[in-house]
Order: C-alpha cells, then structure tokens, then sequence
C-alpha cells in the first residue's frame, strides 16, 4: 500500500509548476483526491482549479482551492490526473473508472502541460488486459452501441450500482464498460467508436501526458515526455 507521505513528496517536487500556473485542470479518483489532502499542506498560491467532477470540486473547496470560471477560462496551463492503465511504450492510456472521462478529456485537451501520477501496477504491456474500457454513450442509444462495440469484438456491460439500477454520469449518460482481450492499436480503435452516433466519450486517452510520476510503494520517479 502507498504511503501518503509520497504525495506530499511529489507535490513538493511540483510545487513550482503548479506556482507558475495560473489555471491548473483537476481530474478524479482517489489518487488525485490524496495528493490535493497533502498539496493543500505546503501550497496556498492565487492559481485557480478546473474540477473534472463533483467529487473534485468538492475536495478542492475542503481544502480551500479557488475554483475557476469554465466560462471565462479559455485556457489552462496545467493538468493533473491518474490514470487506470497506462501503456509502457507509447504512454497511451485507459481512464474513466470513476465515470468522469468526458470532462477529464476536455480538460487534458486543452491544457498546455498533463502530468499524470501513476502507481506502477497500473503499467502494462498492452492497454485492455484485465482492464474494461469505459465508454460514455447516451441512453437513448445504449442498445444500438452495444450492437456497434460486439462489432470490434468489445463486451459491453452497462455499469450498475449495488442495486443493479445503471449508474449515470454527472452529465447525465451511462457508461458501458466494455471488455476486450486487448487493444492493439488504441489510436484507430478510438476513432472507431467515436463514429458511432451516440458514444459521448471513449476513455481512451491517446494524447500523451508531458510527465509521469510512477509511484512504487513509497518512492517515485518522474518520466519525461515533454520534448
């Protein structure tokens, strides 16, 4: 288990990226949650968040982060987010398991600099192998999606709650977490299913980050990208 003394580490080892970025893009999940509980430790500065859910937006409020304008915001300069899979050579990855991928697609699309803080068991050889891949689709056309992925040999599975009731996504949508044996070539497979009238957002994420943190128990390394 990682100790959350490595994320006060890693932000303190950011502290002066995040200190020259004015609009800095938040993504979701417990990764990002621990490190802003340990970044509001050391670094109080004038820059304004980005949330990519609720569940963010209110994390940076707990800890006293100024929220920006999305309305106003028409750039940001950084992005920081985990992931669920990430491959080792061409960096492409898998994110959505917390159901926020289409905001965290906005947001690292158009930021200036992603860093990704990664655990090193989410390092694979090849994207998809024992790892579904979240698509976002309205519900109006869950069925005839569903039909569209069998196609590429994806198996689509509508994600549930406890109950079994589907869950929605804060815009309103369902996810399909679809199983494949593995992704051979994320780029293409991406704009397949986007093609698809229907599918909101695929959470594969084929813009490659400027800089990883991989976190190994309780050290980490920085890979960079950003040249």
């Amino acid at each position: 288990m990682t100790d959350s003394s490595i994320f006060m580490e890693i932000a303190k080892s950011l502290l002066n990226e995040i200190k020259k970025s004015k609009i800095i893009g938040i993504g979701s999940g417990r990764t990002v949650s621990e490190f802003l509980d340990n970044m509001s430790l050391i670094c109080k500065t004038e820059n304004k968040y980005i949330p990519s859910s609720y569940q963010i937006l209110f994390k940076l409020k707990e800890n006293g982060f100024e929220i920006a304008d999305t309305i106003i915001a028409n750039k940001i300069d950084l992005y920081i987010d985990s992931v669920d899979q990430i491959e080792d050579k061409s960096f492409f990855s898998i994110k959505g398991g917390g159901g926020a991928l289409l905001k965290e697609k906005i947001l690292m699309h158009n930021s200036k600099k992603t860093i990704f803080l990664v655990q090193s068991k989410k390092f694979v050889s090849r994207l998809g192998v024992n790892c579904p891949l979240p698509i976002e689709v309205s519900p109006f056309a869950v069925n005839f999606v569903s039909n569209y992925l069998k196609k590429f040999n994806g198996i689509p599975e509508i994600r549930k709650d406890t109950r079994g009731f589907p869950i929605f996504t804060e815009n309103g949508n369902i996810i399909l977490d679809t199983t494949f044996k593995e992704i051979t070539d994320p780029p293409s497979l991406e704009k397949e299913i986007k093609l698809q009238a229907g599918v909101i957002e695929v959470g594969l994420f084929t813009k490659k980050p400027s800089k990883i943190y991989l976190i190994d128990n309780n050290t980490f390394k920085i890979i960079d990208l950003d040249y």
